[in-house]
């Protein structure tokens, strides 16, 4: 296990590595000058001004300074800093709150995900084609074919302004705060199918396997046969579904924290994409790969948990 866990950890540094090179590059010979966009995209900007700037970004030396001088920065902790006239801040900085709102966020809808999609999945299977298993799998289905952009000014105008349960939904103050309910609720409804779904076949693959049969046959109910020995049989497959769809939680929120306000890593993407900062750009993209490599590794290790067979040495 020990040399298994030191393996994985030491892949993940070349595949990072190469991360870096290539979003490096695409950002160093990719068209555009983020400066220049800076100062204007309209009034060309002085040249003289723009050179100072390019010295006191460090973008007037070759490509090869600024690659290695930024690997030794990373090294130490230092990601840079935003080239952006509305921040001018530190990119570790700026991804730390960003990532602390979307940390909360993202965690939230999935533990929601996961405590509604795996019941859902369990009855489904249990009352398989009946009418309540029509009824799950047709909702769950409907509503993750809604795009965002259209889901979420639906809700606002349904929520806010015509039935007016909820306040002007746009802001971050927390989780506890009316605010979040329709964020959290959009971010639910996409993934849910898949583990609905997942759950929903592992069961129904599990229930006419010789192991449930025999719990049967010694006296245990429908609720102990599901509980004890069908469910740790079928989460494997929804455990790794279940590492995308943080992964996707954390990384991929970027209309739905537009559109809401909320200051998450995904707006951090947009923003800097927004406004050509290549240094916020290339930290968002680094720490996207992490939380996906790292999403995937913790699947891994919970593998052996739920199936003794697995073995990771």
């Amino acid at each position: 296990m020990t040399t298994y866990v030191l393996r994985r950890l030491l892949h993940m540094i070349p595949t990072l590595l190469g991360v870096i090179l290539i979003t490096f590059t695409l950002g160093y010979y990719g068209p555009g000058d983020p400066l220049q966009y800076q100062l204007g995209e309209q009034i060309p900007p002085d040249p003289e001004q723009l050179a100072r700037l390019r010295e006191l970004y460090g973008l007037d030396r070759p490509f090869h300074e600024q690659l290695v001088d930024y690997i030794v920065g990373l090294a130490q902790g230092d990601m840079g800093m935003s080239i952006s006239v509305q921040a001018k801040r530190p990119i570790r900085d700026m991804l730390g709150t960003g990532l602390g709102v979307s940390l909360q966020l993202g965690g939230a809808a999935a533990v929601l995900i996961f405590v509604i999609g795996v019941p859902l999945g369990m009855l489904a299977a249990y009352k398989h084609n009946s009418l309540i298993d029509y009824i799950i799998v047709s909702f769950s289905a409907m509503l993750p074919t809604i795009p965002v952009f259209v889901l979420a000014p639906l809700l606002l105008i349904l929520a806010v302004l015509q039935l007016k349960i909820l306040p002007y939904s746009f802001g971050w103050e927390g989780l506890l705060d009316p605010r979040a309910i329709l964020p959290l609720f959009i971010l639910v409804v996409g993934p849910l199918l898949t583990i609905v779904r997942q759950t929903r076949s592992a069961v129904l693959e599990a229930l006419p396997q010789d192991y449930v049969r025999t719990a049967k046959a010694k006296g245990l109910g429908n609720r102990q046969v599901m509980m004890r020995h069908i469910l740790k049989n079928a989460l494997a497959p929804v455990v790794t579904s279940m590492g995308f769809v943080v992964a996707s939680l954390l990384t991929g929120s970027l209309f739905i924290e537009s559109i809401f306000g909320i200051p998450g890593f995904g707006k951090l993407i947009y923003d800097g994409l927004r406004s050509f900062d290549y240094p916020l750009i290339l930290g968002t993209t680094l720490v996207s790969s992490f939380i996906i490599m790292a999403s995937n590794f913790i699947v891994d290790m919970i593998y052996p948990l739920l199936d003794p067979r697995v073995n990771l040495d």
